[in-house]
């Protein structure tokens, strides 16, 4: 039997539901956490669009990853100007109907940094996939 034999299996599927945990957590901390109404509501905010872009980015590196690792480094330059439009569209938002911007960072920061190690995670591992291997 050689390593050509073996079927490949696609960490897609393990990685996204990673993401979909760390979302869920996000959203129960952001619901729970914050006692004042605004302070909530501005969490929840950051938390979602953070799980938005989270899931756009795991799609477009997916997607990417079918094609090169090339074209995954691309993704990644995307999906951070992605994400800084939707910080920048969030704050002014919030911002502008008097809602405090603090929750809204801290949520979405705190649910960006761990979907990006998941999404760093799920680049190596398929790319290890379509090496056939451990390179």
């Amino acid at each position: 039997m050689t390593g050509r034999d073996v079927e490949v299996k696609d960490p897609f599927k393990s990685h996204a539901g990673l993401a979909a945990g760390v979302m869920g957590v996000g959203v129960a901390v952001a619901g729970l956490l914050p006692t004042v109404a605004e302070t909530r509501v501005s969490a929840l905010w950051g938390v979602g669009l953070a799980a938005v872009t989270g899931v756009v980015a795991l799609l477009l590196k997916r997607r990417a990853m079918k094609q090169d690792l090339k074209a995954a480094l691309k993704v990644v330059g995307v999906v951070f100007g992605l994400r800084m439009v939707a910080v920048l569209v969030g704050l002014v938002g919030l911002v502008s109907r008097g809602m405090p911007p603090v929750p809204f960072v801290a949520g979405f920061f705190g649910v960006y940094f761990a979907l990006q190690w998941i999404e760093v995670s799920y680049v190596m591992a398929a790319s290890k996939g379509a090496a056939g291997g451990d390179e």
